[in-house]
């Protein structure tokens, strides 16, 4: 059996984790038994700090991932609706920029942004916009003070197609017009008028957090969605050009291999 490269991980969504083992019936060891604790929330398993210890989050990763099985898809070009995906990629995390009053966020916590882009076996471009708690994040620091440059204005559309886990989407959106709007957020938030500054260099823009080069990560996917052909004029915004493919979600886990 090959070995599993050696890595950290940098992310780790606690509640989504917990989630899908309660979901899914997952016993993370036998020896333990998970307790089911009912909040403002609603249900969700937790192990107690002394059980925690005794099972590592990478015990945790292979379990959920051995467990869910051909749910967690790799190959993507398996047709959708996709609920889990996994995979291994270059990966960008940004700080996703939020505007108007607090009050009316969809989103109660700083927000990331993780951008993977991949090839299909069949040559098929797909696009992920994974969006997570900036606390969840570990050995990465967001960065501080006001920037300027391009933010969204349909960021309250992604906020909340996010939060109701693609159950709403406000306004005159639709599934392909948010999607494309998430990744535009993942791809210029802080560019510029001139779009070729940027276009494979996200660490020029001042919302990026990080570049994981090699990263392994499983996710939870909203909304997945193939753009109509000839629907979207994509040649005057280099990054986007080409894009056909994209899955919008959150992240379970994100580990960067050889760190």
């Amino acid at each position: 059996m090959p070995k599993t490269p050696a890595g950290r991980i940098v992310y780790w969504s606690q509640r989504l984790v917990e989630e899908v083992i309660d979901s899914n019936g997952i016993r993370v060891d036998p020896r333990l038994k998970s307790v089911v604790k009912v909040g403002a929330g609603g249900a969700g398993v937790e192990l107690s700090g002394h059980e925690r210890n005794k099972v590592t989050r990478f015990e945790i990763m292979k379990k959920v991932s051995k467990k869910l099985g051909n749910e967690l898809v790799s190959d993507l070009d398996t047709p959708g609706p996709l609920h889990f995906l996994q995979g291994q990629g270059r990966a960008d995390v940004t700080e996703f920029q939020r505007w108007g009053p607090v009050t009316d966020h969809s989103f109660r916590q700083e927000t990331c942004l993780v951008h993977v882009r991949t090839i299909s076996r069949r040559g098929r471009r797909v696009d992920l916009c994974l969006f997570g708690s900036l606390g969840n994040l570990t050995g990465y620091t967001a960065p501080e003070g006001q920037v300027t440059g391009w933010t969204s204005s349909a960021a309250p559309a992604i906020e909340e197609l996010v939060a109701t886990r693609g159950a709403r989407i406000p306004g005159f959106y639709d599934d392909e017009s948010v999607a494309v709007e998430a990744l535009k957020a993942a791809l210029y938030q802080d560019a510029h008028a001139d779009l070729s500054d940027h276009p494979g260099r996200p660490e020029t823009r001042a919302y990026t957090i990080a570049g994981i080069e090699s990263c392994q990560y499983a996710a939870v996917v909203y909304k997945d969605v193939t753009l109509t052909p000839g629907r979207w004029d994509f040649r005057h915004e280099p990054e986007m050009n080409g894009a056909e493919r994209i899955l919008v979600g959150a992240p379970l886990w994100l580990r960067a291999i050889g760190s």
